[in-house]
Order: structure tokens, then C-alpha cells, then sequence
């Protein structure tokens, strides 16, 4: 087909053939633009026009009463306590393996304990139950393992991988989607590259555990950034020393992640005794960094003698060793119930002890700033506050197994300092609410068989809705 000169006319179409064969064409059918054309023209002309109104802004998501919730107990744990603090009675649905699968009864203060076997297990509650869900899961000898809402970050410290010092990563998918996950590994050596802890796939209601003994095997200190990049994941860890400084020297516990590095991390809750104690502190950064260590006990917090600044290479693990440490730091009043570890950047950190033979594993405190709820088993209990920022009163509720409500206790706090109460024995379930500042709040339980740290949380009682609304954004 001949195209026509710039200068010259276009020619007009040539008139159909006769018996209905296709039109020879010179040109565009001007009824076809239009009919493509004006249409278009007035839908770009109606988004210009200028009606007056404001663009509406971003809308932040909206806080809304829950209607589903689940917390994930670990596997490790033989039994499973769980309670709502919610104000509501009913049943909340304990599954554990193919094996549990049952109803365990709640009401105001109440706590139910499930015999869940060495599964994980998903505890769940629906209507007026979501809200508040609480849940603990312990062990003999005495372990606890932390039960928790699933995140999208988790940080774990002073992890082992060799004979003595074994650590189990345990990640669990409570929906019915896939979940993916990425864990990042840090070492002595700095960050190292495990191609099995890359992309991990989790299956609908599957939980997954990996022995880094198997999966790295290595002599040195880990720690572990583990995020969710796909769906809902609970992980958790659980760690198994082995004859350290000595025969006999052997114990099992959970190891609570830390939400976040941070430059300020507080560990509360040291048992007496003299037995093996180790700070392990993770530098995520890129650069060099500095760490100093401050004892706290419950009169002040100070600088303990004879302790240098701690050099931290890039992306490194560096165990501290503490036992003589916090061995000569006091007695009674004086000993130390507490640890904060202060760096020149975000750090993570983790205390690994020993009391009567057991092993015992500290996590920093989240700072409450409303009130926070754990389950407690029966013992020996000292609920341990500290990083007030400022003077105010701690407002301490117990309930016994069947409900029943306890004395409540006012605590008075002050900045600089911890504060310790004796839990009585019959204490099942505890809230911690703080007035005029804010707290963090740890319970250590000790028995004839060694010692554990219980996590003072927020429990989950709204979720965030995302604003939606017509209009062209």
C-alpha cells in the first residue's frame, strides 16, 4: 500500500466491492476513532476536574476487637497451662500432634492445664476468648517454654551447635497457607552463609525442627535472626547443655527471642548460687562496636569492678564469662537480680546459667507499657521489676488455679534499680500493671530440681485493620 505525501490530501476510502468481500482501505474509519476516543476523552477529563475536595490522606490501620487468636507453645514442654484474660468464660481449643485435640475450660482467673505430650501446640480462642490468650508450657526437670503469638521477627542468642551444647530451632505454621521463612546465622567468625536456614518452607499446620548440631555443627556461640517473609511462623528454641564445667553439669530450658537489637538490653532474674554463668552478646552490625556490663540489684545499678569494655567484631557472637562476677558482686539484699548490657549500637544478648545443676536461660525484658499476664507454675516464684523510668506503683493481681483471687500487692519502683516480690505458692496466674511508668517484669521459679524465667507480656487484645474507603487514592 502507497502512503500519501505530507503535502498532499489524503484520499477518501474506496466504496466496498460488490458481493460483500473486505474493503480496500487508504485511511482510518473516522467513526471507529470517535467511538474509542470521545469515550476515553471524557473519563480522563472527569479525574481532572478540580471538584474542590481535598486529597484524602493516608489513613493508618485501625485497632479492632479480635475475634480468632492463637498462641504456640514450643515442643519441649509435657504440659500446657492456659488462661484468658479476656473476662470471658468458655472453652479454648488446645491441638497438639495428631494425638490432642481438646476442649480445656476457662473462666475469669481461671487456669486449665492440658497434658500435651512433647508436640508443639497451637492453643486457639474465638469470640469473646481471643482477646488475652495466655498460655505457658513447663517441663521436669524444671523448664518452661515460651508460649507466644506468632510475629514476623525474632532474635535468638547464644545458641549451640556442638557435643556439649546442643540448640533446637523449632518453627511452626498454625494456619492453613504455606509459610516461609529466612534465618540469618551469626558466629564468632561473623555471619555465615547456610543454604538449608534460606527460604525455608513450612506447610499448612506443619512444625518443623532443625538441630543445628545436624544442620551446622560448629564449637563456637550462635545467634540467630529468623524472619517471616510468608504467612504466620511461631520459632522458638530450645537448648540442651551437656557436662559443662564438670560432671553433672546438665540441663534443658527454652530460650526466649528478643523482639529487636537494642543499645540498652535488660536480663532480670538471677538464682543464687555459684553455679556457671555466661553472658553472650550478638553485634548484627556491620562495624565494630563496644559493650559494658552493669549489675543490678535492688538498691542501685553500678559498674562491677575488675570488668573491661567488651570489643565486639561485625556481625559477631562474644561469650562473656560472669561466674566469679556476679559470684563476689553481693549476698541477701546486695546480690544482683538483674544485668543491662549498654553498646555503642543495637546489640542482642543472652545469659546462660546453672543453678543446683540446671540449666537456666535469661532474655531481655519487654518493657509493659500496660498490663502484662503470664501463668505460673507451683513453687518457689520472686517476681523481678526493673527499668522503671521513673518513680510510680506496680499493682501486682494473683488467681489460683480455680480462680480465685489473691491479695493483690502494690510495689512501689523508682529508675536505677529492681524490685523484687515473693509470689505465693498457690499463684497460678499473674498480672502486672504499672502506674505513672513503665516496667519490665520477670518471674524466676525455683525448686528442688533447678530453676526457670518465666516472660511478663502484653497479651494480644486488638487487631489492626487497615482503613479502606472509595475514592481514587
Amino acid at each position: 500500500m502507497s502512503q500519501t505525501p505530507p503535502d498532499s490530501p489524503q484520499t477518501p476510502p474506496a466504496a466496498p466491492r460488490a458481493g460483500g468481500g473486505r474493503a480496500a482501505r487508504t485511511g482510518f474509519d473516522i467513526t471507529i476513532v470517535a467511538a474509542v476516543l470521545v469515550p476515553l476523552l471524557a473519563v480522563v477529563a472527569s479525574l481532572l476536574v478540580d471538584t474542590g475536595a481535598e486529597a484524602r490522606p493516608d489513613q493508618p490501620p485501625e485497632e479492632a476487637a479480635l475475634t480468632a487468636a492463637d498462641v504456640v507453645c514450643p515442643a519441649g514442654g509435657s504440659k500446657v497451662q492456659v488462661a484468658s484474660t479476656s473476662g470471658a468464660s468458655g472453652d479454648l481449643q488446645v491441638r497438639a500432634g495428631t494425638k490432642v485435640d481438646v476442649a480445656a475450660p476457662v473462666a475469669p482467673g481461671r487456669t486449665t492445664e492440658v497434658d500435651t505430650g512433647k508436640p508443639a501446640a497451637v492453643v486457639s480462642g474465638t469470640g469473646d476468648l481471643a482477646p488475652g490468650l495466655v498460655a505457658q508450657s513447663f517441663a521436669q526437670p524444671l523448664a518452661s517454654f515460651d508460649c507466644r503469638a506468632p510475629v514476623y521477627d525474632y532474635w535468638f542468642t547464644g545458641l549451640g551447635a556442638g557435643a556439649r551444647h546442643q540448640s533446637t530451632l523449632q518453627l511452626v505454621n498454625p494456619d492453613e497457607g504455606r509459610a516461609v521463612v529466612d534465618v540469618e546465622v551469626y558466629s564468632a567468625d561473623g555471619l555465615l552463609d547456610v543454604e538449608g536456614l534460606r527460604g525455608v518452607t513450612i506447610s499448612g499446620g506443619e512444625s518443623r525442627a532443625f538441630d543445628l548440631a545436624k544442620t551446622l555443627p560448629r564449637r563456637d556461640e550462635l545467634a540467630l535472626h529468623v524472619t517471616v517473609v510468608r504467612g504466620r511462623v511461631a520459632a522458638s528454641v530450645s537448648d540442651a547443655v551437656r557436662g559443662v564445667a564438670g560432671a553433672g553439669r546438665n540441663g534443658d530450658d527454652g530460650l526466649g527471642s528478643q523482639d529487636e537489637p537494642a543499645t540498652s538490653n535488660l536480663l532480670l532474674g538471677i538464682p543464687g548460687g555459684s553455679g556457671p554463668r555466661i553472658l553472650m552478646i550478638a553485634n548484627p552490625n556491620t562495624t565494630a562496636e563496644r559493650a559494658t556490663i552493669k549489675l543490678v540489684t535492688t538498691g542501685s545499678t553500678f559498674a562491677p569492678s575488675g570488668v573491661e569494655e567488651i570489643e565486639l567484631p561485625p556481625q559477631s557472637v562474644v561469650p562473656v564469662p560472669l561466674t566469679k562476677v556476679l559470684a563476689e558482686a553481693g549476698k541477701d539484699d546486695e546480690a544482683p537480680v538483674g544485668l543491662l548490657v549498654e553498646s555503642s549500637a543495637p546489640t542482642t544478648a543472652s545469659l546462660q546459667m546453672f543453678y543446683r545443676r540446671d540449666l537456666v536461660r535469661s532474655v531481655p525484658a519487654t518493657p509493659l507499657e500496660g498490663p502484662g499476664t503470664t501463668v505460673v507454675p507451683a513453687g518457689s516464684k520472686t517476681l523481678v521489676l526493673g527499668d522503671a523510668t521513673g518513680q510510680g506503683v506496680v499493682t501486682v493481681s494473683l488467681w489460683d488455679a480455680d480462680g480465685k483471687e489473691l491479695p493483690q500487692q502494690r510495689i512501689e519502683v523508682a529508675a536505677g534499680r529492681a524490685d523484687t516480690y515473693d509470689v505465693p505458692d498457690e499463684a497460678r496466674l499473674m498480672s502486672v500493671e504499672a502506674a505513672r511508668t513503665s516496667i519490665a517484669a520477670a518471674v524466676l521459679v525455683t525448686n528442688a530440681d533447678g530453676a526457670t524465667l518465666l516472660r511478663v507480656r502484653e497479651p494480644v487484645s486488638t487487631a489492626l485493620v487497615p482503613a479502606v474507603s472509595p475514592g481514587v487514592p
